[in-house]
């Protein structure tokens, strides 16, 4: 019998959790002793390459399988990187800093693609249109330029936050059909826009406190804001009305979220917070996935790739890669985790079994 858990234990470690990778190589001699902070993460469309933007200017790439360094840092201007995302089709990352300059690369070479943009002061969010015709990015005195996705051209006026809206922009997302562009403000009000109008699309939306960051649900159903007070308001896309309740850690002490994102399958809402945990929701129902995550340091953003993949930006330097989250096709989320639960008591109290489940990027820089 305990020959057959540990059997499904390691099916488990594998097929549902993921075994660890091999670590990144050591830290380069010329490399600091440790990585600065972790501002923003996104991963490639395939999944096989994840940026990541840094508070010493710099964007690097990572192999996501093995986690180790792809090529040499990519430098955006001497502001930290505050954003980073890939084109729809994988050919460009963009990565933002806090002086207004964007950098663009192939990620294929790391060769930069032009001269940098230059946006009207510090970027906070950059986001691709989903057939990569536009590259919007939200700036701190307010304004939302948007930029030919191909050539860097700027495409358009400057969009002001309309009255009532006040604040720097704080995160920005294109919904998946590209209708809209969701644009959110320092003092929590989040503006729809029709990038082909340039106009508000309906009211504004008010998340009742500053918000951190934006995404839509890549089914279209859902627009989640991150809250500055620890909350994660939902809207429904079609009608712009709240989809209630604000969604809350259970930890008392798990600050404000710092961002949200959705899984590919649109069936997971994960939410970063400033004390170094990632809550998980089923979008649809409000009920939490699964504990928390432990990043182990705060967490300054998070993104998913294919499947169920999901990163962590760390304010220690930290980069972690989670291979899958939450249950399998089929299972309900408690009874996946009962399971878990159950198999893994009776096989270490069977025998010394050491299990990663989670794949954790060394802080210093590694070389290829």
């Amino acid at each position: 019998m305990i020959t057959g858990l540990l059997a499904l234990l390691a099916a488990v470690s594998i097929s549902g959790l993921a075994a660890a990778p091999a670590a990144a190589s050591a830290a380069d001699p010329g490399s600091p002793p440790s990585s600065p902070a972790v501002n923003a993460v996104a991963f490639s469309p395939d999944g096989t390459v994840l940026a990541a933007g840094y508070g010493d200017g710099t964007v690097r790439l990572w192999v996501t399988a093995a986690g180790t360094e792809r090529g040499p840092a990519l430098r955006v201007g001497s502001g930290p990187v505050t954003a980073v995302a890939f084109s729809p089709d994988g050919a460009i990352v963009v990565g933002a800093d806090a002086d207004g300059t964007i950098g663009r690369w192939s990620p294929a070479t790391g060769a930069a693609l032009g001269s940098p943009l230059q946006a009207g002061s510090g970027v906070r969010g950059v986001a691709f249109s989903p057939h990569g015709e536009l590259l919007a990015s939200g700036d701190a005195d307010g304004a939302v330029t948007l930029w030919n996705g191909a050539t860097g051209q700027v495409s358009g006026p400057v969009l002001h936050a309309p009255s009532g809206a006040s604040g720097g922009v704080a995160g920005v997302a294109f919904s998946p059909d590209g209708n809209l562009l969701a644009v959110a403000y320092g003092d929590g009000t989040i503006v729809r826009w029709d990038p082909v109008t340039e106009a508000p699309a309906g009211p504004p939306l008010n998340a009742g406190s500053d918000v951190r960051g934006v995404a839509f649900s890549p089914d279209g159903e859902f627009l989640a804001s991150a809250g500055a007070d620890g909350g994660v308001t939902l809207w429904k896309v079609a009608t712009g009305r709240f989809y209630g309740p604000v969604l809350r850690s259970g930890s008392a002490t798990a600050g404000g979220v710092t961002g949200v994102a959705f899984s590919a399958d649109s069936t997971m809402l994960a939410a970063a917070f400033g004390d170094g945990t990632i809550d998980l929701w089923d979008p649809a129902t409000g009920a939490p996935i699964g504990p928390p995550l432990q990043a182990g340091s705060g967490v300054n953003g998070v993104a998913f790739g294919p499947g169920a993949t999901l990163a962590s930006a760390g304010a220690n330097g930290a980069v972690k890669v989670w291979n899958s989250v939450g249950p399998p096709p089929g299972w309900s989320a408690r009874d996946w985790f009962v399971l878990v639960a159950a198999v893994l008591a009776l096989a270490l109290a069977a025998a010394a079994v050491t299990i990663t489940t989670r794949e954790v990027w060394p802080r210093n820089f590694g070389r290829t």
